[in-house]
């Protein structure tokens, strides 16, 4: 699948999108084809939700003998079952959804595609080399090298509350179907016609493309316009010496952001090797969260403490998106003393990063500029 997933990729077309040499921003007119792509994806994923009932439905309708005559009843375990199994009807079901998951993929490879085209990320002459990497973006593939550092966002969780999360997110669109059918026979009665409970579903499976087509795509916008600012802030870290008391917080400081997020976003794993990578923090295959941590940040020297304070706000908002978490951490640091973001301040640092403005804000804040080279 991987070879047909490249293949696929490849063959799509690079459009004359004038984009400029800045990945970590973008123009007024780059934002423009970024959203413009974005919403004709989205259309497009409630375009495919419709076909595909239609393909379910039209043969069943057309052809009720074929799909209902091979209905068997279960027995065994299953003598409690009153209604027959319609295998043919399942079956065809089952065939033309997993078609339709395997379009809607394609969509969102050649909607990250234009996205990845419109910011100027790819074109003629290096194509070939980000196609890996944006391919991975598309289908929501975790990085493997977000393992390296030993950074866990899901430190302090139960395994039972983590289970019940992901097994609701992967039945949430069958769930609320089954709802919906339930809702709608307890309102009108079982002599509501058949045809009415099988197009219940749709409206919240074009709504589930349309938020599902969305996030991807949002994610492959942050994850592109990230990667190149950190790689910016990157060469503008100070060449401070670091002891290892201040490795060590500084490695805190990158757990902090993951445990406050839950989460390990891609951009949070090139913000952790920018920093590893320019103070030779020595790596570890698990770092915990220390107790003391806040205290500790507090006795640090200034230069180290505005490298955490950089660390938090920045991490807070790379992956594109402040929940609650992140405003009840920044109430805890300001009420601490440790951070002197408003909440407004944070919003707006998010807004614009999203929106294509960059870091430099940030960076503006908890960087010294470094002196012009000398020529």
């Amino acid at each position: 699948m991987d070879h047909l997933y490249r293949r696929f990729f490849d063959a799509l077309p690079i459009r004359d999108a004038r984009s400029d040499q800045d990945l970590h921003l973008l123009s007024p007119s780059e934002f423009r084809l970024v959203v413009r792509t974005e919403r004709w994806a989205q259309a497009a994923s409630v375009i495919i939700e419709l076909a595909a009932y239609l393909v379910i439905f039209a043969p069943i309708y057309a052809f009720p003998n074929f799909f209902e005559a091979g209905a068997i009843l279960l027995g065994g375990p299953f003598v409690s079952l009153r209604e027959p199994l319609e295998w043919a009807r399942n079956g065809w079901m089952l065939l033309v959804t997993l078609v339709e998951l395997y379009v809607l993929l394609l969509l969102n490879l050649a909607s990250v595609h234009g996205i990845a085209v419109a910011i100027g990320f790819i074109g003629q002459g290096n194509k070939s080399a980000q196609t890996t990497h944006l391919i991975r973006i598309a289908l929501e593939r975790r990085f493997e090298e977000q393992q390296a550092y030993g950074i866990n966002p899901l430190e302090g969780m139960t395994p039972w509350l983590i289970y019940i999360l992901l097994l609701f997110n992967r039945f949430k669109g069958m769930i609320g179907s089954v709802i919906i059918r339930a809702a709608l026979v307890n309102l009108f009665g079982r002599d509501i016609l058949r045809v009415y409970l099988d197009f219940s579903g749709m409206p919240l499976y074009m709504a589930i493309n349309v938020l599902t087509t969305r996030a991807i795509l949002h994610n492959a916008r942050v994850i592109i316009m990230g990667q190149t600012a950190i790689e910016l802030l990157h060469r503008q870290l100070p060449p401070l010496n670091l002891n290892a008391w201040e490795c060590e917080l500084i490695y805190d400081t990158l757990q902090f952001i993951a445990v406050s997020k839950r989460d390990f976003h891609a951009n949070h794993y090139y913000l952790a090797r920018a920093f590893i990578e320019h103070f030779s923090i020595p790596v570890e295959s698990r770092h915990g969260l220390p107790l003391d941590y806040l205290d500790k940040l507090k006795r640090a020297r200034k230069p180290v403490a505005d490298l955490c304070r950089l660390v938090i706000v920045t991490g807070f908002l790379l992956d594109g998106r402040l929940s609650g978490r992140e405003y009840r951490q920044l109430a805890r640091l300001r009420e601490k003393g440790l951070l002197d973001v408003t909440p407004k301040e944070l919003n707006t640092y998010a807004k614009n990063f999203v929106d294509g403005q960059g870091l430099s804000d940030i960076m503006g804040r908890y960087l010294r500029p470094k002196p012009p080279t000398e020529l």
